[in-house]
């Protein structure tokens, strides 16, 4: 961080802990006295609900808010999760990026939908930047596809899972915008 800071002051540092980023890692890392450094880290949390079906098929349906692997999972739980990210923030007066975070599109029973809800609600009460993984990648993260899994091609029409994401752009864009600006689309860029 410092040999970059010699050649440019201006652009932010990211920097996450290992492994995977989880927010549990944060508690093995020191933070670089170094300024404009980032911290960013990973929300797939429960692991067993945001991957479901995508190493096996053959794994029961999962759904949020609710019991999974016999403990309750709701924002509640996603909250406590956060939390040693919030206490490492407030002891260090750092900045936090959620860099990747996500649930597979094919959750059953909108699912995925609720706990990108409930998961951007929390980041944006913390005044935490976030990202949304993965746009345009593999289209199990896809927030243009629909629900079936055995779908390729994105919806016809937005779906709940962007809608989530783009609802806070479009708050966004209300106050930098004002109110006669306040529509939002997404635009192939050409």
């Amino acid at each position: 961080a410092r040999a970059i800071r010699v050649s440019d002051a201006r652009h932010a540092i990211l920097v996450e802990p290992t492994p995977w980023g989880g927010p549990e890692a944060l508690e093995n890392l020191e933070p670089i006295p170094v300024p404009g450094v980032v911290y960013s880290v990973h929300m797939y949390v429960p692991h067993q609900f945001t991957h479901q079906g995508v190493f096996k098929s053959t794994e029961p349906a999962v759904i949020y808010p609710g019991t999974i692997a016999g403990k309750v999972w709701d924002k509640d739980a996603l909250r406590r999760v956060l939390q040693p990210v919030r206490d490492w923030q407030r002891d260090y007066g750092v900045q936090i990026y959620l860099g990747e975070f996500s649930a597979i599109r094919w959750a059953p029973d909108d699912s995925a939908y609720r706990y990108l809800r409930d998961c951007i609600e929390l980041f944006e009460d913390y005044g935490w930047d976030w990202s949304y993984h993965a746009y345009r990648e593999w289209d199990g993260w896809s927030v243009e596809h629909g629900a079936d899994p055995n779908d390729h091609k994105p919806a016809a029409e937005p779906t709940e899972l962007l809608s989530a994401c783009a609802s806070r752009f479009a708050e966004l864009l209300k106050v930098e915008c004002g109110a006669a600006q306040a529509g939002f689309s997404i635009v192939e860029a050409s």
